[in-house]
Parts: structure tokens; C-alpha cells; sequence
């Protein structure tokens, strides 16, 4: 039974109506994602908002176009055939499962987006963890003193939950690191925090230990920074050459076709103008915002 005292109202509905089978369906792979998202609500309950949620976007849109069918079109004087109509009670459907797939993509999407970030500021955070055990403090102090540099960042975000494990649920240190290697969505975060385990069990120096580290992902940050401004260059090649001057041909191309055959049908260069070049850049705009995230 969900402890409703941490639940919203909203949630407390879903979950009420849905929360059975929501039990039955909540994934590990989706229980993981809430956990390296910082998302701090159980997995079934999650999927209960996204039920409900969806099943009030299926009834708003369908009321909407309802509306539009039988009051608004005929009041304008224009009459929708069955089978149009059939199409337009179809798309409430459609954003129904859009609305749900996005609730289920949305943890995943968040994780490594926090995946991303935390490898972006890590080898900074080593530099510090790295001065305060120079000073003698213990990795318990370090991940606490982490925890407060808002500088860092994700890496400070991940030192909190530690220090939460240890401060509040009584865990000691290690035990704490082990738990936050199954939830962390950095690769590298988790092979830092396995040498660490290591390096504590069998004595070794941190400070060596972290300094290495440090330089190490600095090494691969800077080697994923050239990688990026590559990949960015060759988007951009392909960019002033489809959506510049592909268009720009297209435009010159397809009206000199028309005055040539006579023929002004102009729908194909209003779809052109108003759905393609938009969708184009769109496209390339969602692309470059994805490979240059965090």
C-alpha cells in the first residue's frame, strides 16, 4: 500500500482508480529511471498519473472536437462526412497514447540528461574531494562538504544522496556509495565510485586515487568536447546544404516549373512553405539540442 501521506491529491485519485494495475505493470527499468532522474515517486504511482493524465487528454480533445463537428462547422456552413469524422474521433486516441508514451519516456530522457551533466562537472568535483582529503577529511565529510557547492552541479546532486544514506538512514559510507552505483546514470560516476569502494577496503591513498581520476575524466571530457564540435560541423555542413540551399533551389525550381507547364497549382508549395522548411529546421534544431545536452 502507497503511503498516501506523500502523495498529492492528484496522485491519490490515480492511484485509487489504477493502483492495482499499476502494481502489476511498473517495470524495474522504469522503477531505475525515476531513481536516476531524482524523480522521488514510486513507479506504480507514476504510471497511474500518466493513466490519468492520458484518459483526461482522450476526454478534453474529444469534447473539443465534438464541439467543432456538430456546433462550430455547421455554423460556418460546412458539413464533415463520415469518414472524415471517423478520422477526427480517431486523433483524441492518438493524444491519449502520446500523452502516456511521453510520461514513459520522460524519466529516461531525464536520466541521461543527468548522465551527461554529472561527466560534464566530475573531474572539477574530484579536484575538490581531492584538496579536503589533502587536508585529512574523511570521505564522509567530503561527500558532505560536496553536497553544498552548488557549483558542481548533478556531481553535487549524487554527493547528496549519499550523504543522505549516511546522515538519515544510518548507512556507513561504503554501503551508501554501493547504493548510489545502482541508481546513478553516469558510466563514469560509477566506475569513480567502484575505485573508491576499492581503494577504502584495501587501504590505499584517496588522495592519489582521486587526483588520477580527475585528470583522467578531464582527459575524456576534453576528448568528448573535440567529438562534439566535429559532429556539430558536419550538421552544420548539412544543414546550409539541405534546409539553405536545397530549399532556396526548391523555390526557384518549382515555380519556373508551374510558368512552364502552365499549370499554377500552388498546394505543393504551400505545403513546402508552411510544413516542410518549418519541419526541417525543427528537426535539425531537436538534433543539435540533443548532441550538445548537458
Amino acid at each position: 500500500m502507497v503511503n498516501e501521506m506523500v502523495l498529492n491529491k492528484y496522485q491519490k485519485i490515480s492511484y485509487k482508480w489504477f493502483g492495482n494495475f499499476a502494481e502489476k505493470i511498473a517495470s524495474e527499468k522504469l522503477k531505475h529511471h525515476l531513481e536516476s532522474a531524482h524523480i522521488d515517486v514510486r513507479g506504480s504511482v507514476y504510471i497511474t498519473t500518466a493513466l490519468l493524465t492520458a484518459i483526461l487528454g482522450l476526454l478534453i480533445s474529444l469534447v473539443v472536437i465534438s464541439v467543432f463537428i456538430l456546433i462550430m462547422f455547421p455554423m460556418v456552413g460546412i458539413f464533415i462526412n463520415v469518414r472524415l469524422t471517423t478520422f477526427f474521433l480517431i486523433i483524441p486516441v492518438f493524444i491519449a497514447a502520446v500523452i502516456y508514451l511521453a510520461f514513459m519516456i520522460i524519466p529516461g530522457s531525464i536520466a541521461k540528461s543527468r548522465g551527461k551533466k554529472i561527466e560534464r562537472d566530475l573531474a572539477y568535483a574530484l579536484n575538490f574531494i581531492s584538496a579536503m582529503t589533502s587536508a585529512g577529511v574523511t570521505p564522509t565529510e567530503s561527500f558532505r562538504s560536496l553536497s553544498k557547492q552548488e557549483i558542481y552541479g548533478e556531481v553535487k546532486e549524487e554527493a547528496s544522496w549519499i550523504y543522505r544514506d549516511v546522515a538519515l538512514l544510518g548507512s556507513d559510507i561504503l554501503t551508501a556509495i554501493k547504493a548510489n552505483i545502482k541508481r546513478t546514470p553516469s558510466q563514469r560516476f560509477k566506475e569513480f565510485s567502484q575505485g573508491l569502494i576499492v581503494t577504502v577496503t584495501s587501504g590505499g591513498s584517496l588522495k592519489s586515487y582521486f587526483s588520477a581520476k580527475a585528470e583522467q575524466y578531464m582527459w575524456d571530457y576534453r576528448q568528448d568536447q573535440k567529438q562534439l564540435i566535429e559532429s556539430l560541423s558536419i550538421m552544420a555542413e548539412s544543414y546550409v546544404t539541405t534546409a539553405v540551399a536545397g530549399i532556396l533551389l526548391l523555390l526557384i525550381v518549382i515555380p519556373l516549373m508551374m510558368i512552364i507547364s502552365g499549370d499554377f497549382n500552388f498546394i505543393f508549395l504551400y505545403l513546402l512553405i508552411f510544413m516542410v522548411i518549418p519541419f526541417i529546421h525543427m528537426g535539425f534544431s531537436f538534433v543539435i539540442k540533443s548532441m550538445s545536452q548537458g
